[in-house]
């Protein structure tokens, strides 16, 4: 039987920007090079660009990595933005992306699809990704026209360009343009499902965080896969609830970018998330190991405690984690209090 697949004028060539050359951005310029799109990365590190230009290989992320041919490597941000732009694909981290965006907005076409890789809820104004990102353009520059696409799911940068077999789902509030995105990035080896549940799909990326270090933290303190598999469950179902009372749906969940990121990010040792859960049980400062690298799961817990709050939810694997890392629970203490909560039914019966 021969299966469906993307005609030649599917993949038509499209102008994209990536915006961010770390591990991710590397990844997704290597996506859209290879089905033979009009690509420009943008990274602020001029020696990086250097590099980049003179060896098609990032000397900071996924080296071992030879990008196509053809790309354009850039540290000037106008360049990078200079019209005419279909999709600009920011891999910024989550935190860095509203501020980027404003500052950057009068650079950015009016007309544009914004897809972001960033999985994470913004701390400063306590709100998702995309209410932040849109106030950051729409609301405060006045750019009505760009429209937002938010790609989420299991998925290792090195091993998207390593060739293994992945799959992700993007959402927007339009599918056209979801699947604008899809068409775009997909491969025989990357396949992107269109959704147009971007709260569900932005939630699940996000709150896996948190949730990832402390499935780091039962690896660190040396408990087995019974207790894995128990604190996975629960955690999937607290996501759940959480996702639903905010406006997204169950289902999506239960996908890609719900449990599947979730158990990409508990069980796969290339997790900054779930290492940072790691060696805080192995006794590390939480000050020590953000000095070093970037764990989304750190703010974002403090959102997902604040979404909890504002739907009267009790979410006790949430809670304890934003206390071991507020200082005010050790992870010993936090399994105790987990382990001795009122014993009841695994789901209301009402």
């Amino acid at each position: 039987m021969t299966l469906p697949s993307m005609s030649a004028a599917d993949k038509a060539s499209l102008r994209i920007t990536v915006v961010g050359a770390g591990a991710f951005g590397t990844a997704m310029a290597f996506l859209a090079g290879r089905n033979g799109h009009d690509v420009r990365v943008y990274a602020r590190d001029e020696k990086q660009v250097e590099a980049l230009r003179e060896t098609r290989h990032n000397p900071k992320y996924l080296s071992t990595c030879e990008l196509p041919e053809g790309l354009t490597y850039t540290s000037d941000v106008a360049e990078a933005l200079a019209p005419p732009v279909d999709i600009i694909v920011n891999a910024l981290p989550a935190q860095k992306t509203p501020d980027w965006l404003r500052e950057h907005a009068d650079l950015i076409p009016d007309d544009v699809l914004v897809c972001s890789t960033a999985k994470g809820l913004y701390l400063p104004t306590k709100q998702l990704l995309s209410e932040a990102m849109a106030d950051a353009l729409l609301k405060d520059n006045n750019k009505k026209n760009v429209r937002f696409a938010f790609l989420s799911g299991p998925s290792f940068a090195a091993q998207i360009v390593a060739g293994h077999p992945t799959a992700v789902v993007v959402a927007a509030r339009l599918l056209a343009d979801a699947v604008t995105v899809q068409f775009a990035l997909s491969n025989s080896r990357f396949r992107i499902y269109a959704s147009l549940d971007t709260v569900g799909v932005e939630l699940g990326g996000a709150l896996k965080n948190p949730l990832a270090i402390g499935a780091g933290m039962i690896e660190g303190g040396g408990f087995g896969i019974n207790t894995m598999a128990a604190y996975v469950t629960r955690a999937t179902r607290e996501l759940s609830v959480l996702t639903v009372a905010m406006g997204g749906k169950a289902e999506t969940v239960g996908g890609l970018s719900g449990v599947g990121d979730l158990m990409l990010t508990a069980f796969g040792d290339l997790s900054r998330n779930r290492t940072c859960g790691v060696r805080l049980a192995k006794g590390e400062p939480l000050e020590a190991i953000l000095a070093t690298t970037t764990v989304e799961g750190v703010p974002t817990a403090q959102v997902a405690i604040e979404f909890a709050r504002r739907c009267n939810l009790d979410l006790p694997l949430f809670t304890v984690v934003h206390a071991i890392l507020q200082g005010n629970l050790t992870p010993r203490q936090a399994l105790d209090i987990i382990m001795n909560r009122p014993l009841g039914t695994e789901v209301p019966l009402l």
